[in-house]
């Protein structure tokens, strides 16, 4: 009793210092949380700020999942098939351009979305993730999908989850490193979230937000998950949960399927892909007419809506109909119905609707839209899946393992689009509880991941990030060096020589200076060129005589010149093609603003090398 007074009248003692002495408000919770963090070890700490990132991250996904989930189900079920035409040819384009509304009138444009900002910020912004991220991505996604969008909503759960992680980490002035580290494990625990899949979350984590980094103390991320799979199966009704218990027993003798299943979803991964890059393209043609955009694929998207029901929406419902062996359900509800139900119809059908999903999710997101590409490959792996199975059943195969071709197809999909062959693994086997399906999961999985791997080493959705130096790779000092600024590497004793100057001016210049070069500069500060000591040397000793020559005679154009838009990494490879110690750093208007010194950047990487690795 007399301990838990003594710490009672010490938190009160520390409120009162904080309230007198603050150096910004603070909440009485947060004053509490500080309080017990100086009386925790950093290791401490971190497990604590992982339960409450992973309870608020897991929170956010939750209620996401389950608004958005009961919108979907109302329009599918509840609402008669005529009636549900209207559905489709309205809502799609009313959702996204009521985003498109949103994202410009009330976050002020900001139109970052998917998860390459996320690995930007990580990377150039130190971790840190603005504050409106922890809401908006729900605000937009909920719209957009609610209301048809062909997208995911994991994506957007998962950058909530990591803006609350980070914006957690600000608050109570953690380091990069935990900053990171609590980044990661809001993701992990939105993924966990809406999944039920803690492992899945946890991959998710290292294997697309902390590529190129290396933690060794990662027990906040795995406690995140476990909370945000814990409230997930509180909260979340099985319906609602990505849940598929009936399957086959694993034949070894089916393996040949397999392995074929790997490359047709391996193949499909990178069409998904080029088509979402090709659409984005289309898009971009637009420019800031962001609301004709919305309007455009707006329209677009209903018109697929329309004549293929499965595309509107996330599609989870349609996989389960197709796992309940229903696929002739599909057909009923669509327009196809009038074709008939035959086998060839089906097949069509489901042909058609996976071709067509990499465009109606590429729609979506290029026109305006918020959502992510995790549903969409799922759903669109599924379908591919069951035709895969369906088909060979029509040309006479026995005992083809339907079910199984249809799970293991979402994971192949998934990892080839995602590159992301462990995040699909787990997140398959946790949902379906198909441990024994390890097998063909990876064989699928890692097939799918190396054909796409064979087209382009890094997911081509990151390709231009990654080729400017602006996330992070698997590639340890292009990591190092991109969180180097090229403003940290101006050499403080620059010097600079007016095309006015004497020449004995100049000289004395050079022997009150231990500088090799200066740079030579007209009336107008605008850079001619530079001077090198040893260019000078005859005149500073006399060999030839100063009056004859002027600074710009002497001044040489160098070997490069460095642009306030390079790159630390570019500059590296320009002192290495040079192999000088100085260039010049000039800005738009090819004024002057000092030498980047090649020891300078040295320095620095020494510096983040060392606090990368303790």
């Amino acid at each position: 009793m007399y301990k838990i007074k003594k710490l009672y009248v010490s938190f009160l003692q520390f409120k009162k210092a904080f309230i007198n002495y603050p150096y910004r408000k603070f909440n009485f919770a947060e004053i509490l949380l500080i309080w017990i963090s100086e009386r925790l070890t950093r290791s401490q700490f971190l497990i604590l700020s992982g339960i409450l990132v992973g309870l608020t991250a897991g929170l956010g996904g939750v209620v996401l999942k389950v608004i958005v989930h009961h919108i979907q189900v109302f329009i599918n079920t509840e609402v008669p098939f005529e009636e549900r035409m209207y559905i489709y040819a309205i809502f799609p384009v009313v959702g996204i351009t009521l985003t498109a509304l949103v994202v410009k009138y009330f976050f002020k444009g900001d139109e970052d979305k998917e998860l390459s900002f996320v690995l930007k910020d990580i990377s150039q912004n130190q971790s840190k993730i603005k504050p409106s991220k922890m809401y908006s991505q729900i605000i937009q996604s909920g719209i957009t999908v609610g209301f048809g969008g062909s997208v995911g909503l994991e994506s957007p759960i998962a950058i909530t989850g990591s803006a609350i992680g980070s914006n957690y980490a600000q608050r109570y002035r953690l380091g990069f490193k935990e900053r990171t580290l609590l980044l990661a494990s809001g993701a992990a625990a939105g993924i966990a979230a809406a999944f039920n899949a803690p492992i899945a979350g946890i991959m998710f984590a290292f294997e697309i937000l902390l590529t190129g980094l290396v933690f060794t103390d990662f027990i906040p991320l795995v406690i995140a998950a476990i909370c945000g799979s814990l409230l997930s199966t509180v909260i979340l009704d099985e319906d609602i949960l990505f849940n598929f218990e009936a399957r086959e027993v694993f034949n070894h003798l089916n393996i040949f399927y397999y392995i074929i299943l790997g490359l047709l979803t391996g193949l499909y991964a990178r069409y998904f892909l080029i088509v979402g890059q090709k659409v984005h393209e289309f898009f971009d043609r637009f420019g800031k007419r962001v609301i004709l955009k919305a309007i455009v694929g707006g329209s677009l998207l209903s018109l697929l809506c329309v004549a293929f029901p499965p595309l509107f929406g996330e599609g989870y419902l349609n996989i389960k109909i197709l796992h309940q062996g229903n696929a002739v359900n599909l057909i009923h509800e669509s327009f196809f119905k009038y074709f008939g139900d035959s086998q060839l119809i089906i097949l069509i059908f489901l042909a058609l609707a996976t071709l067509l999903k990499a465009f109606a999710t590429s729609i979506t997101l290029g026109s305006g839209g918020n959502g992510g590409n995790f549903a969409p490959s799922l759903v669109a792996g599924g379908f591919l899946g069951y035709a895969f199975g369906f088909a060979l059943e029509m040309i006479g195969f026995q005992d083809v393992p339907v079910t199984n071709l249809m799970l293991v197809g979402m994971a192949g999909v998934m990892s080839g689009a995602l590159y992301a062959p462990l995040t699909a693994i787990f997140l398959i086997a946790e949902t379906s509880s198909g441990y024994d399906l390890f097998i063909p999961l990876m064989t699928v999985s890692v097939i799918a991941y190396v054909v796409n791997r064979f087209f382009s080493p890094i997911n081509p959705a990151y390709n231009k990030l990654a080729a400017e130096g602006k996330i992070f790779t698997t590639r340890q000092d292009q990591n190092i060096l991109s969180q180097i600024s090229l403003k940290d590497c101006i050499n403080p004793a620059s010097l600079v020589l007016h095309t006015n100057e004497s020449m004995d001016e100049v000289m004395q210049k050079f022997r009150n200076s231990d500088q090799n070069s200066m740079a030579v500069i007209n009336d107008n500060n605008q850079f001619l060129g530079i001077l090198n000591r040893e260019h000078l040397r005859p005149y500073l000793l006399g060999k030839k005589p100063a009056d004859e020559i002027t600074v710009s005679h002497l001044a040489i154009k160098p070997s490069f010149i460095i642009n306030q838009t390079d790159s630390v990494m570019e500059v590296t490879k320009m002192f290495d093609e040079a192999d000088v110690w100085q260039l010049p750093l000039l800005d738009e208007n090819k004024k002057f603003c000092g030498f980047i010194s090649r020891s300078k950047i040295l320095t620095n990487y020494r510096t983040l090398l060392k606090d990368y690795s303790e």
